[in-house]
Formats: structure tokens, sequence, C-alpha cells
């Protein structure tokens, strides 16, 4: 856990944590790059009210969600799920985040963006993703998440394409 500092990891790895969270970044400015993570029980990634960067990072045989985020603004770039037990990435309580190049294969839900989150999406590859994309509003206090994809996205292998209730928006925008 690090709580209201600066955190700047690179090159480490998180194999069979089992506790709720294997790495949980609170009210903090963060740099993670070339992090692995696998075969861990709960969520890899918490990251509540904290700014920054995810990048080069691999996630495999992970229980719950790969990267959760409550009210955090941030970006991933160049990451690959494999073999996540809920979601790839769960955007949440007024969060913003900027993903780019990201691999998803063999999850329940890729993406999610609720209460209030805004998602931006570019170079999205997935395969046996059951649900690649919900929106929706799960907290009274928040909005309706977002989610914009910037290019056509590569999805393979899908129950529903997305899920969302009528006031979320999932957007495809084909670039010329």
């Amino acid at each position: 856990n690090f709580n209201n500092t600066v955190v700047d990891l690179e090159n480490i790895s998180f194999e069979k944590i089992a506790s709720e969270d294997a790495l949980n970044i609170i009210n903090s400015k963060f740099v993670l790059h070339n992090f692995f993570f696998k075969d861990n029980k709960s969520d890899a990634i918490d990251i509540d009210f904290a700014n920054g960067e995810i990048k080069n990072s691999f996630f495999k045989n992970i229980g719950n969600d790969a990267i959760d985020f409550s009210g955090a603004v941030a970006e991933i770039e160049n990451v690959t799920l494999v073999n996540i037990g809920d979601k790839l990435i769960s955007i949440g309580e007024n969060s913003n985040i900027s993903i780019k190049k990201i691999v998803g294969s063999n999850s329940l839900i890729g993406l999610a963006s609720k209460d209030g989150s805004n998602a931006v999406v570019e170079d999205l590859n997935f395969k046996d993703i059951q649900i690649p994309f919900m929106a929706y509003n799960k907290k009274p206090t928040y909005g309706f998440g977002e989610i914009l994809i910037n290019n056509n996205p590569k999805i393979q292998n899908f129950k529903k394409k997305w899920v969302s209730d009528k006031n979320s928006k999932i957007i495809f925008k084909k670039k010329r």
C-alpha cells in the first residue's frame, strides 16, 4: 500500500499474492512501468484518488479485476491482460482514463466505465472477452459512465459486444 506519496516503480513482479489487492495506491502520484502480475487471487492493482501512468505491463491469471480505478486520472499504454476473473480495467467514481495499445483475452468484462467516469480508448485488441464494453451508473451519488473508442477495435469471440444503461454512453468513432 502506498498512501499520500509519490510512487515511481519499474521492473517489479507480483506473483501468487492472496490479499485483496496486490498493489494499492491511494491519494498519490504514480508511475508504474514494466510490471508483471501473475496468479494473484483478487485485484492486481487498485488505484484510489491518484494520478499517474501504467505502461509496458503484463497481467495473467488474476482472480478479480486486473486494474481498478476510483477517482483517478491516469494513462495506460502497452498493457497485456490474460485470463482475468472479472474486469480487465474497471473505471469508477469520476475517473478519467486514457487507454492505448491494450491486448486482452479470456475475461468476463473488458472495460467498465461507471459512476461519472470517462475512458478514451485507442488500439484495442480483445479476444474471448464475454462483454468487451460496459458503461453504467452503479452509485446514485455519481453520474453516468462513458467510453469513447477512437478507432476500430479488434474484438473476437464475445457473447455481447457492450452493455449500457440508458444514460451512459459507449461511442465508436472511426478515424479517417
